[in-house]
């Protein structure tokens, strides 16, 4: 990317559909989880925050490599690998967070973390959230674009981090050039050796990306530019306090324009989403998805108006075909639920259906019997194949989220073995040898005391043998009750390996109960 401020990607969009939604009734590609379609980025200050390794998003909290993160907000970095242990420190704070453990401490305050801290194939992920509200960051997350938005208050100086760059004032004069660590170069107004008033921003390539007011060198009002890789436009919006608000444009990676409208606080507002397929919706947004009142105006020209809630057609709408047609009734979850009215161009009622879930339960012509209800989603022309095909990336989203999860708490298993050599291969097996080194301990002391206090030459030669064999014994013990802690967890992280088993099993048996059910309905109908 060439920004300084590397910005949000163009969600991509799909149909979702349940059950009963392969036989005619989807209105509105629905968005895709970002973790599953793309990485999420973060970025502190308008600038991208760049990892090794991609961060995670897990039950909603989004863990990061801890080093690349704390070096960008101006932490000095330190680990313990004893005690397993990530300290950030500035002059003024000193964040301590240990793998595996909620309890996190700001300078000498205790913080309960929502996940804790872990270790992925040798790299310790920590909270982003956290670190960067400790750190004193706003933190904001914009779904449209699967990003994170690390902001310092106004008047703060940012990170720039590690990587150089600098300001090149020009003397006696409050306009200068600062460089980006990305090469992006900003050339307007400074303070403090900062961009600060009006100015603009080009890329190394000499592409624009900003035009407008700078503060405490950030992009704060005026017009932010972004591209792809290969050069495309990837949005061209206002900004307004440091986000999105205002209008603006999105584009794909092939440079097509997927949304066209207004946005508030970092979020679309109102205005055109283009699909790929060739559909579009025109209305309001909440969440970075249409809802509230607007439209779909389908590749064929057929038109539905009605409400829309989180992506999906929920309440009251009209379907009007080309010919005139109007189909009106009530809709849930993007199906048709309720008693549908048919009605030719000149407002003449040819029919009243009664629909549950998309199947149509009964039926009374009320003209001359021809009458047939519109497929309120002409995009899909197969039931079947649609079936078959939503069926099939279910279950590879099943399968690889299974794959990603189960890797994971393996992972951790075998740094675990790693980091405690000598550690069991299972939880009996530690047990059954502690018992037996208790035994042996309790064995050896009765000995020591059975010896007659009156020492001779053979009772000293034994009571020397037997403390030998007790301080082997109890360092033998020792070692095992260092590595305890550790089987326990590795005993707990099995537990939860046999859990998400169990779990994926029976959600990829939910998903073939629903897909043999939806054939069977599109059977049905059909017939």
């Amino acid at each position: 990317m060439e920004c300084p401020w590397e910005g949000t990607s163009v969600k991509k969009w799909k149909a979702v559909l349940s059950a009963c939604l392969m036989v005619t009734a989807i209105a509105l590609p629905a968005t895709v989880h970002a973790a599953a379609e793309r990485q999420v980025k973060v970025y502190l200050d308008n600038k991208l925050v760049k990892f090794d390794v991609p961060p995670i998003l897990d039950d909603g909290t989004t863990l990061v490599q801890f080093r690349p993160i704390f070096e960008r907000l101006g932490l000095t970095v330190g680990w313990d690998a004893a005690t397993q242990t990530v300290t950030g420190t500035n002059d003024s704070l000193k964040i301590t967070l240990t793998i595996d453990d909620i309890d996190a401490y700001v300078n000498d305050d205790v913080r309960k973390l929502d996940l804790a801290p872990r270790l992925v194939d040798g790299n310790t992920f920590v909270p982003l959230r956290f670190v960067s509200e400790a750190s004193g960051k706003e933190v904001k997350w914009v779904q449209s674009t699967a990003a994170i938005y690390l902001k310092s208050p106004a008047g703060s100086k940012p990170n720039v981090g590690l990587s150089g760059g600098g300001a090149k004032p020009v003397l006696g004069s409050e306009k200068g050039e600062y460089v980006f660590p990305d090469g992006s170069k900003y050339t307007g107004q400074m303070k403090n050796d900062l961009p600060e008033g009006r100015g603009k921003i080009v890329s190394a390539a000499g592409k624009p990306l900003f035009d407008g007011t700078m503060v405490s060198g950030l992009t704060w009002d005026g017009r932010q530019k972004s591209y792809y890789d290969n050069g495309q436009m990837e949005y061209d919006i206002a900004i307004k306090d440091g986000v999105f608000n205002g209008s603006g444009k999105q584009y794909s990676t092939a440079g097509k324009l997927v949304y066209d409208g207004t946005f508030v606080d970092g979020e679309r507002e109102k205005g055109t989403l283009y699909y790929d397929n060739g559909d579009k919706y025109v209305g309001p947004f909440a969440g970075d998805q249409p809802s509230g009142t607007g439209k779909i105006v389908y590749k064929n020209g057929d038109v539905f108006e009605g409400e829309f809630i989180d992506g999906n057609r929920e309440g009251q709408g009209v379907y009007t075909t080309t010919k005139g047609e109007k189909l009106m009734g009530p809709y849930k979850n993007n199906l048709m639920d309720g008693t549908m009215y048919l009605y030719d161009k000149k407002g003449n009622l040819l029919s009243v259906s009664e629909y549950s879930n998309n199947v149509q339960m009964s039926k009374v012509d009320m003209g001359d019997g021809t009458s047939t209800i519109p497929n309120t989603n002409p995009t899909v022309t197969d039931p079947t194949t649609y079936e078959n095909d939503r069926h099939d990336k279910a279950l590879k989203q099943i399968k690889e989220r299974y794959a990603q999860n189960k890797k994971v708490l393996e992972d951790q298993i075998t740094q675990i073995r790693k980091d405690n050599p000598g550690i069991y291969s299972t939880q009996a097996a530690y047990d059954k040898a502690l018992q037996e080194a208790n035994k042996k301990q309790s064995d050896i002391i009765e000995k020591m005391n059975s010896i007659s206090r009156d020492y001779n030459s053979s009772g000293d030669a034994a009571m020397e043998e037997l403390n030998k064999q007790l301080s082997d014994i109890q360092e033998q013990l020792t070692k095992l009750y260092a590595l305890g802690s550790a089987q326990r967890r590795i005993a707990e992280l099995k537990d939860q390996v046999s859990a998400l088993t169990k779990s994926y099993n029976t959600e990829l048996k939910n998903e073939n109960d629903q897909h043999n059910s939806a054939l069977k309905q599109i059977k049905q109908q059909s017939s």
